[in-house]
């Protein structure tokens, strides 16, 4: 049975839940945003500052993305998504305060231990690519927070699906070996660098810890665990590129612009977000402060990793002017005119395109990105030609630039 890597990383998927908080003066809070819902503070015990800093901390964890099936008009919070793998299929569970469905009936100690250590309250593990390895950056005290805002949200009586792991991957206790080999079991939370400015701890601690952002744009090892070496790097979700996030791939970005892709929902390449990240933005990303932001990309900008290997089959080399006759004949009808968010020849573009590496956009042009399919969608092409027509593109846009 063949396992790809990101097959591994699904399988690997967790299926954790959340749980509880009120203000006295206060009956419910009133979401502006359609997506997350009204709170009621009438079946919570705790404040509303705590409240409102667990919401902030929810969404700087896009909790909301993988405990809701939208796309089946599901319930906030109630889980229900079905995520199909190799291996079998993962139902996400309920992390509403249902006393019987969800986690009404979680205790505090429970609550942290799930999230911080990864182990259920009947003492099984979850499977380690929900990021609790990542989460207990957080303090207790964070995790508590984010229990008194789960509290206040709506119950939903919605009984969990029964997991479809085949064997041997329904046993969870095999989790064990992979929490030996890669779980950090001190607890000590997040550890500031004294050297660094509170700038760039605070968007270390984003990127690191609740934001998990390693598990898209890091290649994985067999075991679903992110490269260190490659570290946000970039690498494929879904059929769909995750950039090189890292110093290198956001070379010719400044801060700003970084956080314009958080904000404004699109990538100064591409227009409007696709993909997993779409849902990362409209959940998680938009909610959170200026400062935040400017610190998750003042810390980005920093990081030194390798560039990915890059696995290409090109057997036979064309010229610029036969890459030039592949583009006028199928490329021109989308790029020319950026149709779909397909990237044109602008050179404000291209350089930027150009900082996740030459060879990473041959890549992406023959394996595909999201809404590109495989070579453009033109089945007979060869990955040479291919490759000539990126290389037109490249030169037709910013000349002779060097690789990063």
């Amino acid at each position: 049975m063949k396992m790809n890597k990101f097959m591994v990383f699904l399988l690997l998927l967790p299926v954790v839940a959340w749980a509880s908080g009120k203000d006295d003066n206060v009956a419910t809070i009133a979401n502006t945003d359609s997506v997350y819902p009204p709170l009621n503070l009438e079946q919570s015990k705790h404040s509303l500052k705590q409240i409102k800093h667990g919401e902030y901390l929810l969404k700087m964890g896009d909790c909301f993305t993988c405990h809701t099936d939208e796309a089946n008009d599901g319930k906030p919070f109630a889980g229900g998504l079905k995520i199909k793998t190799d291996f079998g299929t993962i139902f996400v569970p309920n992390i509403t305060p249902d006393k019987e469905t969800g986690i009404g009936s979680w205790t505090d100690e429970q609550f942290v231990k799930a999230v911080r250590e990864g182990i259920a309250p009947d003492g099984s593990y979850y499977y380690p690519v929900f990021p609790y390895n990542y989460f207990n950056k957080m303090s207790v005290q964070d995790v508590l927070d984010i229990k008194a805002y789960l509290d206040a949200v709506p119950a939903v009586h919605q009984e969990n699906h029964a997991q479809e792991m085949k064997w041997p991957f329904n046993y969870r206790f095999l989790q064990l070996g992979w929490r030996l080999l890669y779980f950090t079991f001190t607890d000590d939370g997040f550890k500031p660098d004294e050297h660094q400015s509170d700038v760039w701890n605070r968007g270390k601690f984003i990127v690191e810890g609740p934001g998990h952002c390693a598990l898209c744009h890091t290649q994985l090892n067999y075991l679903g665990v992110p490269k260190k070496d490659y570290y946000l790097a970039g690498t494929f979700v879904e059929g769909y590129y995750a950039p090189n996030i890292a110093a290198k791939g956001l070379k010719n970005l400044n801060n700003k612009q970084v956080v314009d892709i958080f904000r404004k929902d699109e990538m100064p390449t591409h227009g409007e977000l696709t993909g997993p990240m779409r849902g990362v933005e409209h959940n998680s990303l938009r909610f959170l402060t200026d400062a935040d932001l400017q610190a998750i990309a003042t810390y980005l900008k920093t990081i030194d990793s390798k560039t990915p290997p890059v696995e290409l089959d090109i057997k036979q080399s064309f010229s610029i002017e036969d890459g030039k006759k592949l583009y006028q004949s199928t490329c021109a009808m989308c790029h020319d005119d950026g149709l779909m968010g397909a990237p044109t020849l602008d050179p404000s573009i291209w350089s930027v395109l150009l900082d996740q590496g030459r060879n990473r956009l041959y890549e992406i042009t023959i394996r595909g990105d999201g809404d590109m399919p495989a070579k453009g969608g033109c089945d007979e092409c060869s990955n040479g030609r291919l490759k000539a027509a990126v290389d037109y593109m490249i030169e037709a846009s910013v000349g002779h630039k060097k690789e990063p």
